[in-house]
C-alpha cells in the first residue's frame, strides 16, 4: 500500500471521526468497597483479648473488635487448612467443594470462587499465603490475579509433613503491604494468610511465658502493619481456620477432635465506616477452656487454665456462624449475589436480624490418618451434636468444658449432620479417567476403588487420645534407636495409625536404615494408595537407594493424583537426571512448568539439559530464569559459562566463571573452565593468571590446564 500523503490522512481521520458512532461509556467502576481477609492459621477464638483472654496480647484485634461485630460462637466447618479456607472461598461445605484433607485433594474447575466472582466484577485480586498447605497446587489460586505462595522445591523434598512448611509472616505481610499501597483502577481484594500460631512454636523477642500466647501476639503485630495499610472504609474481615487443641480433651495440635477448642474461632468484621458501640451486654456465660489432659512433663510452658468468655466489641453477635458465611459477606459488600451453603452477615453488622440456621462441622482426618472414624458436628444455639461410631449432645451454656457427653439416638440434628457430610464417604482424588488408567497400569486400581468401612466399623478417635500422646512423644524421641522400637510397636497394635508409620518412616531413615524406612513408607501406600506425602517420601527414598525404576513410578503415581502438584514432576525430573537421559530431562521439566511455570528447580534441571544437548541460547535463558526465581543451586555460573562458552561468547562467559570462582573458591572447575576457553581462542594474556593459580593449587595434571600452560608458556606466551 503506497503512503498516504499528510493532508490525505489527516482528511480521512476527519471522515473516520465524523461518521463513527460516540465511543461507548468505560465499564462503570464496581461500587464495592476494598476488602481485607485475614485468616490468622491455628487461632482459638479464647486466646485473644476481645474475646476475654486476661493474658492475651492482641491490642491489634481487640481495637478492630472495638470499632466492629464480634462473633461469639464462629465455627470452623474442619479443623484443617485447607477444607476450613476451601469453605470461606467458596461458600460451600465440604462435600461441596471436595476438599476433605490438607492433602490428596485438589479443588474441581466447576467450583465456584469468590475471587473469581470479585475478579469478573472488576476487582483487583491477590493472596499472600504462609503454608505451603495452601500452595497454588490445589486450587485455591483460582480468580486471583497474583497469588504468592513462594515455597522453594528443596524445602518441598525434605518435608516430612505440609505442616512444616512456612512462609515467614513478615515475608508475607511486606508483599501483602506492598499490594494495598499500589495505586491503580478499581478496588481490590486482599486475602492475607499468617500461619505462625501453627506449631512448631516459635520464640520472639520480649516474650515470657506461654509459647502459644507468644506466637499470637506476633501474628497480632503483623495483622497491626496490615491495619495501617487500609482505610477506614474498607471491608475487613478477620478470622481463623481452626483453632489449637493444647490439651483439652487430650488433643495437643487440631484435626482429630471437634472440640470448642478446635472448631471455635474468633471472627471480626469491621464494616466500611467502623461501628458505634451498641451498648448492649453479651450474656454470661461461664468459663471457656475443658479441662486439660496434658501428659505429665509434658508443654509445661503452656498456661493451660480456663479463661472468662466475656467479648468486648462494639457489636457481638451471640448466634452461631460458618466459616462458609465468608464468602457470602464480602459478595453482599461488593454487590454480588449470594451463593452456596452460608449466608451473609452484613444484616448482624448493620444491628438487625441475622436469619441464620445450624451449623456444621466436621474431620475426616481420623480415618485418613489414624484408621478411626471421622466426626461430625452440628451446633444450633448451645446445643452441639456430635456424631462418630456414636453421637452425643452437649449444651454449651450448661457445661462449655464439654465435660459431659450425653448419648443420644435420632435427635433432630443428626439428619442435617449427614446431609451435610454427603452420602458417599470421601477418598482422597478425585483421580480423572486418564489418571486412573494410568494408575491401572500399575496394577493400584483395585486399592483405589476398594470401598471405606462405615463409621460405625471404626474407633472412636474420642476414645484413643492416649494413644495419640504416645505419637507425640515417639515424634519427638531423639534416639532414632528408641523412636523406631516405640513406632513398630505403635504400628503392631494400631495397624491403620498411617501417622505411625509415616513416622516410622522417618525415624529409621534418621537412623541410616533407608531400606527398611523405604518398607514403612510403602506400608503406608498399601493402606492408603493416593497418600501424597507418603508418595513423595517414597520417592525420595528410592533415589536414596539408587532403586531409579521405583522411583520413577511413586512419582508418577503423585502426578497422576494431582497434576497440578509439581512435586511429581520435581521427582520425575531428578530420577532422569540421575540415568543421564537428557532428552527425557527436557521432556520432563517442560512438563512440570507448564504446572508450575516459576519453579526454579525445574528451571536449573531443565538449563543443565539443555546445555548438554547443545541448546545454549534456551539453556542460558531456562538458568537465567532460574535465578532469577530463587534457585539454590549453587552452580548456576558455572553452567551459565558453559553455555556461553560453548555458543562462541567469550566475554558472557568468562564473567559467569569468574562469578563461579569467586562464589566458590575452593571449586577450580571455573577458573579451569576460563583459562581452557581463552587459551582456545588465542588470549593467554587473560587465560595466564587462571593458568598460575591452578598451577599453584597442583590442578595441572588436569590434560587440558596442562596442555593450555605449556602452549602459553611458550616462547611469546606470558
Amino acid at each position: 500500500m503506497a503512503p498516504l500523503e499528510i493532508p490525505a490522512l489527516l482528511s480521512l481521520v476527519a471522515l473516520s471521526c465524523a461518521q463513527a458512532p460516540p465511543p461507548a461509556d468505560p465499564p462503570a467502576t464496581p461500587a464495592g468497597p476494598d476488602i481485607l481477609l485475614v485468616t490468622i492459621d491455628t487461632l482459638r477464638a479464647d486466646r485473644v483479648g476481645a474475646y476475654g483472654d486476661p493474658l492475651a496480647a492482641t491490642p491489634q484485634l481487640d481495637a478492630l473488635a472495638a470499632e466492629g461485630a464480634l462473633f461469639r460462637e464462629a465455627i470452623a466447618v474442619a479443623p484443617l487448612t485447607l477444607p476450613s479456607h476451601a469453605s470461606m472461598l467458596s461458600g460451600l461445605y465440604p462435600a461441596g467443594h471436595g476438599l476433605r484433607d490438607n492433602g490428596g485433594f485438589r479443588l474441581e474447575p466447576s467450583v465456584p470462587l469468590l475471587a473469581e466472582r470479585l475478579s469478573d466484577a472488576g476487582y483487583r485480586t491477590a493472596a499472600f499465603v504462609s503454608a505451603y498447605v495452601l500452595d497454588a497446587a490445589w486450587g485455591l489460586d483460582r480468580g486471583f490475579d497474583q497469588y504468592r505462595a513462594p515455597f522453594h522445591p528443596r524445602d518441598v523434598a525434605e518435608a516430612p509433613a505440609f505442616g512444616a512448611l512456612e512462609v515467614p509472616g513478615a515475608d508475607t505481610v511486606n508483599a501483602a503491604v506492598a499490594f494495598l499501597r499500589e495505586q491503580g483502577d478499581g478496588p481490590r481484594f486482599c486475602w492475607v494468610h499468617l500461619y505462625d500460631p501453627h506449631t512448631p512454636w516459635a520464640e520472639h523477642p520480649g516474650w515470657e511465658g506461654d509459647p502459644y500466647r507468644g506466637e499470637v501476639a506476633f501474628a497480632d503485630q503483623l495483622l497491626g502493619r496490615l491495619l495501617r495499610a487500609v482505610d477506614r472504609d474498607d471491608l475487613v474481615i478477620v478470622t481463623s481456620d481452626h483453632g489449637e487443641g493444647l490439651w483439652d480433651h487430650g488433643e495437643r495440635e487440631h484435626g482429630l477432635l471437634l472440640a470448642r477448642s478446635t472448631t471455635r474461632v474468633p471472627l471480626v468484621v469491621r464494616p466500611p465506616g467502623g461501628l458505634a458501640s451498641d451498648g448492649l451486654e453479651p450474656r454470661p456465660r461461664p468459663v471457656s477452656g475443658a479441662a486439660s489432659r496434658r501428659p505429665g512433663g509434658v508443654d509445661l510452658e503452656l498456661d493451660l487454665q480456663p479463661v472468662p468468655d466475656e467479648p468486648r466489641a462494639a457489636r457481638v453477635v451471640e448466634q452461631p456462624v460458618s466459616g462458609v458465611d465468608i464468602a457470602p459477606t464480602i459478595a453482599d459488600y461488593a454487590g454480588l449475589e449470594a451463593w452456596g451453603d452460608g449466608v451473609s452477615l452484613r444484616p448482624a453488622l448493620e444491628g438487625g436480624q441475622l436469619r441464620r440456621g445450624p451449623v456444621y462441622s466436621e474431620t475426616f482426618f481420623p480415618r485418613f490418618h489414624y484408621g478411626w472414624s471421622e466426626l461430625l458436628l452440628v451446633q444450633r444455639g448451645d446445643e452441639r451434636l456430635r456424631l462418630g461410631p456414636s453421637s452425643h449432645l452437649l449444651d454449651l451454656q450448661a457445661d462449655p468444658a464439654e465435660l459431659r457427653f450425653d448419648p443420644v439416638s435420632g435427635h433432630a440434628l443428626e439428619q442435617l449432620a449427614l446431609g451435610w457430610a454427603g452420602s458417599s464417604r470421601p477418598e482422597p482424588g478425585p483421580v480423572p479417567a486418564d489418571a486412573i488408567q494410568k494408575l491401572a497400569a500399575l496394577g493400584y486400581v483395585e486399592a483405589v476403588q476398594a470401598p471405606l468401612s462405615p463409621r460405625s466399623e471404626l474407633a472412636d478417635p474420642r476414645e484413643r487420645m492416649q494413644i495419640l500422646a504416645r505419637l507425640h512423644a515417639l515424634e519427638g524421641e531423639a534416639d532414632p534407636a528408641v523412636a523406631v522400637a516405640g513406632l513398630r510397636a505403635l504400628v503392631d497394635s494400631e495397624p491403620g495409625l498411617v501417622e505411625a508409620r509415616l513416622a516410622l518412616a522417618q525415624a529409621l531413615r534418621r537412623g541410616g536404615q533407608r531400606r527398611e524406612a523405604l518398607s514403612a513408607a510403602l506400608s503406608v501406600l498399601d493402606l492408603q494408595p493416593r497418600h501424597s506425602m507418603a508418595l513423595s517420601n517414597a520417592a525420595g527414598l528410592c533415589r536414596e537407594l539408587g532403586e531409579h525404576e521405583q522411583g520413577l513410578e511413586l512419582a508418577r503415581r503423585l502426578q497422576a493424583l494431582n497434576p497440578q502438584d509439581p512435586r511429581g514432576h520435581r521427582l520425575e525430573v531428578v530420577f532422569w537426571v540421575d540415568s543421564e537421559e537428557p532428552q527425557e530431562v527436557i521432556r520432563a521439566s517442560r512438563a512440570g512448568l507448564a504446572v508450575a511455570p516459576q519453579d526454579p528447580q525445574l528451571l536449573y534441571l531443565l538449563g543443565l539439559a539443555l546445555v548438554f544437548t547443545d541448546r545454549y541460547d534456551e539453556a542460558v535463558q531456562a538458568l537465567e530464569a532460574a535465578r532469577e526465581q530463587g534457585s539454590r543451586a549453587g552452580d548456576i555460573s558455572l553452567y551459565l559459562g558453559m553455555a556461553h562458552d560453548r555458543a562462541g561468547r567469550v566475554d558472557p562467559a568468562l564473567a559467569a566463571y569468574r562469578e563461579y570462582a569467586e562464589r566458590n573458591p575452593d571449586d577450580l572447575r571455573g577458573q579451569a573452565a576460563a583459562a581452557w576457553m581463552l587459551y582456545k581462542a588465542d588470549d593467554c594474556v587473560r587465560a595466564a593468571p587462571y593458568l598460575g593459580n591452578l598451577r599453584k593449587r597442583g590442578a595441572d595434571r588436569d590434560p587440558r590446564v596442562k596442555e593450555a600452560w605449556q602452549a602459553c608458556a611458550a616462547p611469546g606466551g606470558p
